[in-house]
């Protein structure tokens, strides 16, 4: 079949001119005038008199094969980026299909949540609800760099490298580390160990939360081989570190809390808003406690590393800066941590009023003796504590600064709203001081606070997440509209898991169950928990009767059942760990925009809707917020949307996330018929639109074949409905090496972009990356690697008389300078040595000349 260009192709959902009179499958093939892009051995181009003569032949072979395609198509619907081994079998004790109903994404959560049964329905439906919230927040960034976890689902200024914002890593790390594929989890953390994500915007306990999520997954080679990285994530803090004191220091605003006690403290009279809203350099228990935490995990990891040296040397780092915070922050006459103001207190004099970042440190493993962790339980339950209906407040009740409503419209406040990302860290301080067994403190009271924060987590009589809650009123304090919906700055369903339900992960092969339930519970389920590989099902059945497995507590692992006791607790055998599969790569996800490969273009879209959302790695099916492309309005009876690769790929398969709003009143739908169709013509057709998922994916499977672009083409139901797609997705093998090719990876820089070259051979049609500038950067991302010196040989072209300087980064850590001399236009190598670690290596060659014409063509590494 003639190969026929991606501009034919757009043209294929241009309706009849007469409209959706025309029988329904009608298609013209349509010229257009603008000229496409010249490759090298090939022309990439608008179709000629003849080629549209030819171009109608192919559409009639196309037409005549159509039950061909139909006989070979394979349309399933699920996440085609699974890891998990098809040999490991779960349980079915509950109903899964009724937990999700109500939910969009079906497929994700069928597949990788853990399912629970437990007496409260409100504590229950919230849990099912938060994973909808983690699921609307993950985000594809790009082919190798793969997902990460967004805070707001729209993006918001002052986040950092792809959308990321470092505040809530922690707990985001803490929730997700259930899910059933680990890729979600190992590339977010990568993300700050090794790629670009900045991880001193705020302060955070990342390092901890990869520790502890090792423990879940049992990947310990993960866990380890990120030693390096996470040492110099520790050390990029020093600055803030005050020797005297022997604490770090941090403006509260960066500690993710503005408008808190100390920023009054500083302004009393609100004569400097900057002071007030920011606060002044601060010691935190918060921010010490996180650090004393982060230097324990990297202890750990060192153990596992066999580094004797790093392992004794941070772990004594974690002993000096807790002995600290028991010196300075611990106010015997409070009994409890407190902030310390910095500038103009050299006697190092403690605030007076208890904030709830003085509960932080329990979770962490700091202070859990009665001296200290009875106080802390007093004010947690006290009314003039930080006990409210919808609370917990992030400052005690009884504080003169207290605000119970919030003053203005600025956004956040922290001296009395309620925060989610605040309740998280204080249901672990419970939950911890809870089986330290040195306080009073019941498990019905930790189910009092678990229960008081599903109720804070509701709007209009459904479960919701903003960013704070009043609280003593039954609403959100802050929650802006296309903004905070389904904010994920907090954790709940680890609170769930791990507290209520008593999963304590373990290092060896052991599970630790020790709930948290009051007494009256007859029964709780925790079913198809990942763990260390594995399937786990937890059930507790007093009398037998609800799960017909037995009296007491019975664990399942993999489907059999491998413990019964009449106890709620148990230490349990666990397999060795086994290892995930390789994850897939979705090559048609762009984090750079519209002006950079892969691009989208559609012949209609809804003056509201953006095509460029099909591809931006976001994927959620919310009317608002919006992530989507739609071709609603369209006077057509077909339309297409077109994604073009900067190089031919070799694919097998595209994935739509189809949006469908009709049960919510709207009027977009699942396509009549889709038709794809790549570089080679037509590559598979749904002709039954009830075989398509509305508000899920649904992948589209075929033989392999080698495109450029993708193009979809769907065909609406009726006059009165359109179509459209959350995500377009393109999954394939990762890319082993040797060769990376510049047109593939993440590109940033004023002038940086793809360019097609008809002098370069490297690729089929002459894709390199043109524009290096002294701002530029070619960032090639998920470079597997063993560990160790490697030969890298970067293939470039200099058109100038002067030499380019560049340099060569690997998981931001500077190597070498690369001196690219004249090469007469030709396409040369330059060699160079780096050092590469184990596992993923994130390496970007910055840099340019502003006045010489070069060009990058590929990266070989032996």
């Amino acid at each position: 079949m003639a190969r026929t260009s991606y501009n034919t192709f757009v043209s294929l959902s241009k309706a009849d001119r007469n409209g959706l009179n025309e029988p329904e499958g009608r298609a013209e093939l349509l010229q257009h005038s603008r000229k496409g892009d010249t490759a090298k051995g090939k022309q990439y181009r608008r179709p000629s008199d003849d080629d549209y003569l030819l171009l109608k032949v192919t559409a009639f072979l196309s037409a005549v094969g159509i039950l061909w395609v139909l006989a070979h198509t394979n349309l399933t619907q699920r996440a085609p980026s699974h890891q998990w081994s098809g040999d490991i079998e779960g349980t079915s004790f509950l109903d899964h299909e009724k937990s999700i109903g109500t939910f969009s994404g079906k497929s994700f959560l069928r597949h990788n949540i853990p399912f629970i049964d437990i007496p409260d329905s409100l504590i229950q439906d919230v849990y099912y609800y938060r994973w909808t919230s983690i699921q609307r927040n993950l985000r594809y960034i790009r082919a190798g760099t793969g997902y990460m976890c967004t805070e707001f689902v729209q993006p918001v200024g002052y986040a950092q490298a792809f959308g990321s914002i470092d505040a809530a890593a922690g707990h985001q790390i803490d929730e997700s580390r259930w899910l059933r594929d680990t890729f979600y989890g190992d590339d977010y953390i990568q993300l700050y160990t090794r790629g670009p994500a900045d991880a001193l915007q705020y302060t955070q306990w990342i390092l901890d939360a990869t520790s502890r999520r090792a423990m879940v997954t049992g990947d310990s080679q993960f866990f380890s081989a990120q030693l390096n990285d996470m040492i110099r994530i520790w050390h990029e803090w020093d600055q803030v570190f005050d020797p005297a004191a022997g604490l770090y220091y941090y403006q509260p605003v960066w500690d993710a809390q503005e408008l808190s006690l100390p920023g009054f403290v500083a302004d009393p009279n609100g004569t400097d808003w900057t002071l007030r809203k920011d606060g002044p350099d601060t010691f935190r228990p918060s921010h010490n406690a996180y650090m004393v935490a982060n230097a324990r995990a990297i202890s750990r990891a060192a153990v596992i590393a066999h580094d004797r040296f790093n392992e004794h040397l941070f772990s004594k780092l974690a002993d000096d800066l807790e002995a600290a915070m028991y010196k300075r922050m611990w106010a015997p006459e409070q009994q409890f941590f407190m902030d310390i103001i910095r500038p103009n207190n050299p006697s190092l004099t403690r605030l007076t009023g208890r904030e709830q970042v003085g509960l932080f440190p329990y979770r962490f493993g700091i202070g859990l003796n009665e001296s200290y962790t009875q106080p802390a339980v007093d004010a947690m339950f006290d009314p003039e504590g930080f006990l409210a209906p919808y609370g917990p407040t992030t400052l005690e009740i009884r504080d003169p600064w207290f605000m119970a409503v919030r003053p203005d419209d600025y956004c956040c406040y922290w001296n009395g709203m309620s925060w989610p990302y605040s309740t998280g860290h204080t249901l672990k301080s419970l939950a911890e001081i809870y089986r330290s067994g040195t306080t009073n403190v019941t498990a019905e009271q930790y189910y009092q606070y678990l229960q008081m924060y599903a109720r804070t987590q509701q709007k209009n009589g459904q479960p919701y997440v903003a960013e704070s809650h009043y609280p003593f009123l039954d609403t959100w304090s802050a929650d802006g509209w296309n903004h905070s919906e389904h904010y994920d700055h907090s954790t709940n369903n680890d609170d769930v898991i791990t507290g209520l339900l008593g999963i304590i992960p373990q290092q060896g092969n052991t599970l630790k169950i020790s709930p948290i339930v009051p007494r009256s519970w007859t029964y709780f389920a925790l079913e198809n928990l990942p763990y260390h590989g594995h399937l786990v099902t937890v059930l507790y059945d007093k009398h037998g009767s609800r799960y017909k497995s037995g009296r007491g507590l019975t664990v399942f692992v993999d489907g059999r059942k491998v413990y019964n006791g009449h106890q709620k607790s148990a230490l349990i055998p666990i397999p060795p760990p086994i290892p995930p599969n390789e994850a897939l790569i979705n090559i048609a996800a762009n984090p750079a925009g519209p002006s950079q490969y892969p691009t989208a273009e559609a012949t209609f879209t809804n003056s509201g809707d953006f095509q460029y959302k099909a591809i931006d790695g976001v994927l959620f099916y919310d009317s608002i917020p919006d992530n989507r492309w739609t071709n609603y309005g369209s006077p057509n009876t077909n339309d297409t949307l077109t994604i073009t690769f900067a190089r031919p790929r070799n694919i097998t398969s595209v994935t739509l996330a189809l949006y469908s709003d009709i049960a919510r009143g709207g009027g977009v739908d699942v396509p009549a018929r889709i038709e794809i169709y790549g570089s080679n013509g037509l590559l598979v057709m749904v002709n039954d639109p009830s075989s398509l998922l509305p508000n899920d994916r649904n992948e589209l499977r075929f033989g392999q074949v080698e495109t450029q672009f993708v193009a979809v083409n769907m065909y609406r139901k009726s006059s009165k409905l359109w179509v459209g797609i959350c995500e377009l997705e393109v999954w394939t093998p990762p890319n082993l090496g040797p060769v990376h090719y510049a047109a593939d990876a993440y590109l940033t820089g004023g002038e940086t972009k793809v360019i097609f070259d008809n002098t370069s051979t490297t690729t089929s049609n002459g894709a390199v990356v043109g524009g290096l500038k002294s701002d530029s950067n070619v960032a090639f991302s998920g470079i597997m690697s063993n560990g160790g010196w490697t030969t890298a040989i970067i293939s470039y072209s200099n058109a100038g008389n002067t030499t380019v300087e560049m340099g060569i980064e690997v998981n931001q850590v500077p190597q070498k300078r690369l001196y690219l001399p004249p090469s007469k236009g030709k396409y040369v190598d330059i060699t160079a040595t780096i050092v590469l670690a184990s596992g993923k290596n994130y390496v970007s060659i910055r840099g340019g000349s502003d006045f010489v014409d070069a060009k990058l063509e590929s990266l070989s590494l032996f």
